[in-house]
């Protein structure tokens, strides 16, 4: 019984990350109620994640603290950026329900590759410090460089939210304690042996 409660046993190791994916993600939910505040809340988030799978010490939601306010201000700038263009693609996809039907996959295709930038982006300014035009550069050259990696992390993501959607009794308490967390700890995961490469 003792080596069940070790630590260093495979089950509670993925017991105690999923009860850290849980914390985070209500940390998450938290931060981002206003708004604006939700690129700062992802950031916090990514970089607990790569921390959760790299197995760094540290407190949990003071290291998620101290990322939030330490990338505050670019990650606002680049969250609002995000979400203008997410808007705008939203517009485009309900023009193309009412004058051109044909050009819905078009619009989802642009949607899913801003999604894919998305991951990427918020998970280097959670490890880098660089400017805000570099990140984006670099985000994309690794979403197109990594494309197996990304096509991944992008079917998981959008599948999850789709099934919760989908069965939204089940999925609604599914997406508070995980719906956030939960993808960004397997784009951690996939995205870890990338950062490896980059810091060597």
């Amino acid at each position: 019984m003792r080596w069940f409660f070790d630590m260093d046993n495979p089950v509670m190791r993925t017991l105690s990350t999923l009860a850290d994916i849980v914390v985070l993600n209500l940390l998450t939910l938290v931060c981002s109620l206003p708004i604006l505040t939700a690129g700062a809340a992802l950031t916090a988030l990514n970089d607990a994640c790569i921390r959760l799978v790299r197995m760094e010490d540290g407190e949990l939601a003071r290291d998620y603290f101290r990322a939030f306010k330490a990338n505050f201000k670019k990650a606002t700038l680049l969250w609002l950026l995000f979400l203008a263009a997410a808007l705008l693609v939203w517009f485009d996809y309900l023009a193309a329900l009412s004058y051109v039907p044909q050009m819905r996959v078009a619009v989802l295709a642009v949607a899913l590759i801003l999604l894919a930038v998305a991951f990427y982006t918020f998970a280097l300014l959670a490890r880098y410090e660089n400017r805000l035009w570099t990140t984006l550069q670099n985000a994309v050259k690794l979403a197109v460089g990594f494309f197996p990696r990304t096509l991944v992390m992008l079917v998981f993501a959008v599948a999850l939210w789709l099934a919760c959607i989908r069965w939204f009794g089940f999925g609604s308490l599914f997406l508070l304690l995980a719906g956030l967390a939960l993808p960004v700890y397997l784009n951690a995961v996939l995205l870890n042996g990338v950062f490896e490469k980059i810091e060597k």
